[in-house]
């Protein structure tokens, strides 16, 4: 009795997972590149890298000055030269710093901003997906074969 058990669950399991699933694919490049929210994280995400660059141009020309006053230092004794250079030297490392902090930090929001993009263009495929009774969507370029070719993207694109 157990075994004929088995075997109907067996049997039901297997119908149960035959069923058709319709696959499609979009092309999340062109999506990206057309999505309206693309062009207001660019304009963002300058004005922010535009902000940090001013951040940095202070920063440099206080080394230019104190690399002028190094070059015209005739008039100065070895201890404030030493000084000098050590000044120099100490601004140039927090420069470097400064540089590569935000450099991390530009990086980090470009990442931060695609990453909201992306989310936002999953969630028209998602409504497009099921409005066409889609079980499964790709990214095109990943897809080496399928059957059927069914693509999303200019679909996507007109919900936009």
């Amino acid at each position: 009795m157990r075994f004929i058990t088995l075997l109907c669950f067996l049997l039901a399991t297997s119908t149960v997972m035959a069923k058709d699933y319709v696959m499609a694919t979009v092309d999340l490049q062109k999506l990206f590149k057309a999505y309206p929210g693309t062009a207001k994280a660019q304009k963002k995400f300058d004005a922010l890298a535009k902000d940090k660059k001013a951040e940095l141009s202070s920063s440099e020309k206080i080394l230019t000055k104190l690399q002028n006053e190094l070059k015209n230092a005739d008039d100065l004794t070895e201890k404030q030269k030493t000084a000098k250079q050590k000044q120099f030297q100490d601004e140039a490392q927090t420069y470097q710093d400064l540089k590569t902090h935000l450099q991390n930090e530009l990086s980090t929001k470009q990442q931060e901003m695609t990453q909201s993009v992306l989310d936002e263009i999953k969630v028209i495929v998602n409504k497009v997906a099921a409005k066409d009774g889609v079980d499964m969507v790709v990214q095109s370029s990943d897809v080496v074969y399928m059957k059927t070719d069914m693509d999303l993207t200019d679909e996507v694109l007109k919900s936009f």
